[in-house]
């Protein structure tokens, strides 16, 4: 049986149309499934309140709270603070609807070990994963003050808080292929062709 992970909110940012991919790249079909069904399905089990983040009324099909952006066009820095600002819980885990390789364990993994962080995030192969992190809530008004200051770019972001780093590498629980991105329509036909 799956033990629910307390006191913290989860959120998945659909933000809506990829420039990249010229679709809403969480209702495209993967396998058969919307890319964000995986996504769900992962999360659900684990968390009491699970959210969407997208200005897109389709996403109301999943049955989830659907929240529209309190600031629009900026990106995920805008999903992110949209998120913080509705959650009354002390940890948000924040996942970008685009990821149909994660697992339940590799969120549980994270959230385990947040420590007394600001913000927790996977470092892949040098680089950060903000899309796939714990935020706390705490973190809301700093971030509403860097998105003022124009600071809309998640790596420059998360450097504003205390962060901490878990690298993928040599870690059993993170696969190959967990972070592939799916950006562009030749992205997602390589991600096909793994499975």
């Amino acid at each position: 049986m799956d033990t629910k992970i307390i006191n913290t909110n989860a959120y998945i940012l659909a933000g809506g149309k990829s420039s990249r991919m010229g679709t809403d790249k969480g209702l495209l079909l993967f396998e058969g499934k919307p890319m964000i069904q995986y996504v769900i399905e992962q999360m659900q089990p684990i968390f009491d309140k699970l959210a969407i983040v997208s200005n897109n009324p389709e996403y109301e099909k999943f049955g989830l709270e659907l929240i529209p952006d309190l600031i629009k066009d900026i990106g995920p820095a805008g999903g992110i603070y949209t998120a913080l600002h509705h959650s009354e819980a002390k940890l948000n885990f924040m996942l970008s609807c685009d990821m149909p390789f994660i697992t339940k364990e590799a969120i549980e993994f994270l959230v385990k070990n947040a420590g007394e962080n600001q913000i927790v995030l996977l470092e892949n192969q040098g680089k950060l994963e903000p899309l796939f992190g714990l935020y706390a809530k705490d973190c809301e008004a700093v971030w509403l003050q860097l998105i003022q200051q124009n600071t809309i770019k998640l790596q420059d972001m998360v450097s504003y808080f205390k962060l901490k780093i878990i690298p993928i590498e040599n870690n059993e629980i993170f696969a190959a292929s967990f972070f592939k991105n799916i950006n562009t329509k030749e992205d997602f036909n390589n991600a096909l062709n793994q499975i």
